[in-house]
């Protein structure tokens, strides 16, 4: 897969993290230590971060919630500095965070809590030499400073025999640390810590062979030979090797959304661009161009979908306006499945299969001087029309096209017709959006409601409010936003209380009209009961009735007012006050 290509699940909210009471200031200490004092660079290196209660009395820590989708747990703070004091770069500088399990250890007197840290998660040490590493955690004491700890560890570079007894020595090692929580872990594999050119050929022969994880390796190799063994590994014949090649050529591709050519797949991507752009800065040259584009070809051809994503991510990087003939027959194979596979559940935008990332291909194959055929005839065809007419391209009778194209036979023809439409819409395609409107298919009906609040089509806000009657989760947002900017504020505030009743409808329906309080962020807990939703709805019924003013005034009604009433929301609601309170 390339480097977080795939349309990234809806991360769910962290817990809320257990109130701690703080110790008196000196009552702990951070014991840091490395299990040797010499390492060789390539070495999963492991830091033992320990707090001490030096209390005669228990304390208190809060710790965990930081590392969902993270490559360490962000809220230890490491600093590594070399023996002149510059401080050692951040290999991931812009990590994403969404949460994780948090707990509140109590700590007896002279007892101790740790974590074991991966040194290099936190550090790109690049050079052999003496370093020295200063770390902290908040441990949830709130208004006061945590203590810090500091070591230092020595790292030599290792010669050819070495390295292979590196790479030997991490094969050996379990892959799951299986550490239990407050304790130090056992040594365990980390094959993207060989991340030194002295690697490549060990880790190449494995990766020949099958062994996956040797891909974790040379992934990391900031080297262009570490880039030629990657792309040699592109043609072996086992499938699983060839596809784990791909991936790891991926993320060192200069790939022209690093430059913001191109925006981002879904609002939860992990792009990994500051890796990425110094992966390709380093280990990217221009001559391995042409063979990425054969082995992009050969996977564009593929019945296999993660191989079409793998191929139209090489075009991206490197392809050029003679690839269009193959990038239209993975497109004509790509939407024909449209038709027969369901679209991906909870991820929107929905990818269908590989059709995203050949669309983004296409993007860049246009701007890069691509024309479409003149008349568009295959699906793929289609596509690469819409996406140069998205471009600004206006051929003679492109109206009529476009009007052909919305009403496809294909639903998701019609809707990258809808999406890629122009904002300054002609009044004859009007009545084909408000069609779309009421089309089956729930994703047409998405792209032609942000297609009619893009284009300001006032006249159809009554179909807009009918079109709210079957989406649920961010396709019912899209819609019922859309409705709102279009002015139908109280027509729209009555479809979400006609959701309520639906349980799958019910949390975004809530959601929404909750939006017409003030209020200073909400969190909810737990499913509500269906006797609750017929309360919370009759409930707002009347409210609605009675701010049919402000609702169409779009003004917001403080939870102060007295017809804010705790009824309107589930016991299991809570809404934030601007001085930190929750209501009710």
């Amino acid at each position: 897969m390339t480097p977080s290509h795939s349309a990234a699940p809806l991360p769910s909210s962290p817990p809320s993290a257990t109130a701690s009471v703080p110790p008196a200031t000196g009552k702990a200490r951070i014991e840091l230590a490395f299990r040797k004092p010499t390492h060789m660079l390539g070495e999963n290196v492991l830091v033992d971060f320990c707090v001490v209660n030096t209390d005669a009395a228990p304390i208190t820590l809060e710790v965990g919630g930081d590392y969902r989708g993270s490559s360490r747990s962000l809220r230890f703070k490491v600093q590594v500095k070399d023996a002149a004091g510059n401080v050692i770069a951040d290999p991931d500088p812009n990590p994403m965070n969404f949460g994780g399990m948090g707990y509140s250890p109590e700590i007896k007197p002279n007892d101790r809590w740790c974590q074991s840290l991966q040194l290099m998660r936190y550090a790109r040490i690049e050079a052999p030499g003496t370093y020295t590493v200063t770390a902290t955690h908040d441990l949830g004491w709130k208004g006061e400073t945590a203590p810090a700890g500091t070591a230092t560890v020595s790292f030599t570079m290792p010669d050819a025999t070495q390295a292979e007894a590196v790479v030997a020595a991490m094969q050996a090692l379990p892959e799951d640390p299986s550490t239990s929580a407050g304790k130090r872990s056992i040594a365990f594999q980390d094959f993207s810590a060989l991340a030194y050119d002295v690697y490549t050929a060990p880790l190449a022969a494995r990766a020949q062979r099958g062994v996956v994880n040797a891909f974790q390796g040379l992934t990391m190799i900031p080297t262009k030979n570490a880039t030629s063994a990657l792309v040699k590994l592109l043609s072996v014949a086992d499938p699983k090797t060839a596809r784990a090649a791909a991936q790891a050529l991926a993320m060192r591709l200069p790939d022209p959304a690093l430059t913001g050519a191109l925006g981002k797949r879904n609002p939860f991507e992990n792009s990994m661009s500051e890796q990425r752009k110094f992966l390709s800065s380093r280990a990217w040259d221009a001559a391995f161009a042409d063979d990425v584009r054969v082995a992009a070809k050969k996977r564009l051809a593929s019945p296999d979908e993660q191989d079409q994503k793998d191929g139209a991510f090489m075009l991206e990087a490197v392809g050029v306006t003679a690839d269009a003939p193959d990038l239209v027959k993975a497109l004509d194979h790509a939407i024909d499945r449209t038709r027969t596979q369901p679209a991906e559940a909870n991820v929107y935008p929905v990818p269908r299969g590989a059709c995203q990332e050949l669309l983004r291909a296409a993007d860049i194959l246009v701007a890069r001087g691509l024309a479409p055929a003149a008349t568009p005839k295959t699906a793929g065809e289609i596509a690469l029309w819409l996406v140069a007419m998205h471009g600004g391209a206006r051929p003679a009778g492109w109206e009529a096209e476009l009007d052909r194209a919305m009403k496809h036979g294909t639903a998701f023809v019609r809707q990258i017709a809808l999406e890629r439409a122009p904002d300054a819409l002609p009044a004859s395609l009007v009545p084909t959006v408000a069609a779309n409107l009421a089309h089956a298919d729930e994703d047409v009906v998405v792209a032609a409601a942000e297609l009619a609040r893009r284009a300001n089509l006032k006249t159809l806000t009554k179909d807009l409010v009918k079109a709210m009657a079957k989406p649920t989760g961010l396709r019912l947002n899209i819609v019922s936003n859309a409705a709102h900017m279009l002015g139908a504020r109280m027509d729209r505030a009555n479809a979400l209380i006609s959701r309520l009743a639906d349980k799958a409808a019910f949390d975004e329906a809530l959601s929404e009209l909750v939006d017409t309080l003030d209020y200073h962020g909400r969190s909810s807990n737990g499913e509500v009961p269906d006797a609750t939703r017929a309360v919370v709805a009759a409930k707002w019924t009347t409210f609605v009735r009675m701010h049919k003013v402000d609702i169409e005034a779009d003004r917001k009604i403080p939870l102060t007012d007295t017809t804010v009433t705790p009824d309107l929301v589930p016991k299991e609601w809570k809404l934030g006050r601007g001085d930190g309170t929750e209501w009710p």
